[in-house]
């Protein structure tokens, strides 16, 4: 890749700071990629106007996900404000010189429909039974309703998991459950210990991100699928995944039992085949190699907030 082809592709990023979107940036930064930044506090529209960057962008990238299964069944205001930002930036590249690919971060996990059979692909019949996936499956249409003036990548990723996220109301079973472990608190576990869910690590989420963002460089979008899943393709129980934190967090650990919460679903993961055949992508962090990463970045953490 030539310095003349990274300079004609500026890259908008929005939820810069999040999980995924802040090791994303980190890696396009690092390979001389012009990226423009957007958060809660450097928001990509502003007043109905974009914000310096946006519009130059050939591609961007909406990581923005302030929702959680768990948010979106409390507060249904968030999720109208991220319908309403979704839509000012695409209301907003009307106005952008180049027509960008504009690539969405949606949920495998919760989109397809409870009566289909995993793992689902992506011509799977999606019928979201909870607040969240509704919320989600709405973005979709909201970005295919705008393909007039971007060519809209669906990304739907399976549970996203890694070192440094947050152990936050909602988000993430794992690092609640390692959060717990270094605190020598007892790790609860809501639901069926046997339903399984598809585990895919977050530097794997950066890499399809990444093989999206190279294929718009080099050779334009063509051949891009709108829809691509993101996931594993391997399921994991509940029990499985306990299974591997007592392993690798090697202590004592106290389980309590919890009853299933509404907006938890049945088994599911996800084929992600078709990301393989058309980027050459497929997850290649191994579950247990992942999750003692994560431990040691929770241990790293602790003994640094010891001092």
């Amino acid at each position: 890749m030539t310095a003349a082809q990274v300079r004609r592709c500026p890259t908008a990023v929005i939820g810069a700071t999040g999980f995924i979107g802040s090791r994303l940036v980190a890696q396009l930064t690092r390979a001389g990629h012009p990226v423009a930044r957007f958060n809660q506090a450097h928001p990509p529209v502003v007043d109905g106007r974009p914000a310096a960057g946006l519009c130059d962008a050939e591609i961007v990238l909406f990581l923005a996900a302030r929702l959680s299964p768990a948010l979106a069944e409390r507060h249904p205001e968030l999720i109208v404000a991220e319908r309403r930002l979704l839509v000012d930036v695409l209301t907003a590249l009307r106005h952008s010189a180049p027509f960008p690919v504009f690539v969405l971060a949606s949920s495998g996990g919760t989109v397809y429909s409870p009566d289909a059979c995993p793992p689902y692909d992506e011509s799977a019949l999606t019928r979201p039974t909870s607040a969240y996936g509704r919320a989600k499956l709405g973005l979709e249409r909201e970005l295919l309703g705008h393909a007039d003036h971007v060519r809209p990548v669906i990304l739907r990723l399976s549970n996203v998991y890694g070192p440094g996220q947050r152990p936050a109301h909602g988000y993430g079973v794992l690092s609640h459950w390692l959060d717990a472990a270094a605190r020598r608190q007892p790790i609860r576990v809501f639901g069926d210990p046997e339903v399984v869910r598809d585990y895919v690590h977050v530097d794997d989420v950066a890499e399809i991100l990444k093989a999206v963002h190279r294929r718009t460089v080099t050779t334009g979008p063509e051949g891009i699928p709108t829809v691509l899943n993101v996931g594993s393709g391997a399921p994991t129980s509940l029990a499985d995944l306990l299974a591997v934190v007592s392993t690798v967090v090697d202590q004592r650990i106290e389980v309590i039992w919890e009853g299933g919460r509404q907006f938890d679903r049945g088994g599911n993961w996800l084929d992600s085949s078709l990301a393989h055949e058309t980027l050459g992508w497929r997850a290649r962090i191994g579950l247990t190699d992942g999750v003692r990463e994560c431990w040691e970045h929770v241990l790293a953490h602790q003994t640094a907030a010891e001092r």
